[in-house]
């Protein structure tokens, strides 16, 4: 055999006869878009790390709605001890207020100097200007029926009229609150028919 017969021998030719596959209608120009499969346990490691995540931030949010209570908490907390210290500091300048107030009266009552009692009169005025400025104001118990939650009875006054039963008929100390608060309550006497 020479080497003119190899050649002469036609090529080899797969010809697809199935009847499901029609070559002429498959087109070549479009490729399909692969989604990329991997095996089971993969795809469930996917699913089991979409759940972590989806888990992480719920608590993420959980953590942060607490964090924000907890800041509200703090700041609430810290206004209350901030109004305390205030109410601590101002008590003693109550008891500066009362003193002024009592040389007002002795020196009305006995007829000193005139420029001393306006001197007096005129500073225990500022001082009441600047604790109002604060916050803290009288309360008005004289001729006001007796309330324990805002007054201390220190005694009582026999009085004619039965009206004034159970009415203050006379304030020793004055009472005072600051922001609505009771700081001091007024000391007063009480009146008491028979």
């Amino acid at each position: 055999m020479d080497r003119n017969d190899k050649e002469e021998t036609p090529a080899f030719q797969v010809v697809d006869k199935r009847h499901f596959a029609d070559l002429d209608q498959i087109d070549t120009g479009t490729v399909p878009a692969e989604q990329p499969r991997y095996p089971s346990y993969v795809e469930e490691l996917r699913t089991r790390m979409a759940e972590t995540e989806r888990k992480f931030q719920e608590k993420k949010q959980q953590i942060d709605d607490e964090i924000n209570r907890t800041r509200t908490r703090l700041e609430s907390d810290f206004e209350r001890k901030v109004e305390r210290e205030k109410q601590k500091i101002i008590l003693p300048f109550l008891e500066v207020l009362d003193n002024l107030q009592r040389a007002v009266d002795a020196a009305t009552q006995t007829g000193s100097i005139d420029h001393l009692l306006e001197g007096v009169r005129m500073t225990a005025d500022l001082f009441r200007s600047k604790l109002q400025a604060m916050g803290v104001e009288a309360i008005d118990a004289l001729n006001q029926p007796f309330d324990p939650n805002l007054e201390q009875a220190v005694g009582m006054v026999k009085v004619e009229d039965p009206c004034r039963d159970g009415v203050v008929v006379e304030e020793l100390q004055s009472g005072y609150s600051m922001n609505g608060q009771l700081l001091r309550p007024a000391q007063v006497r009480v009146g008491k028919a028979d």
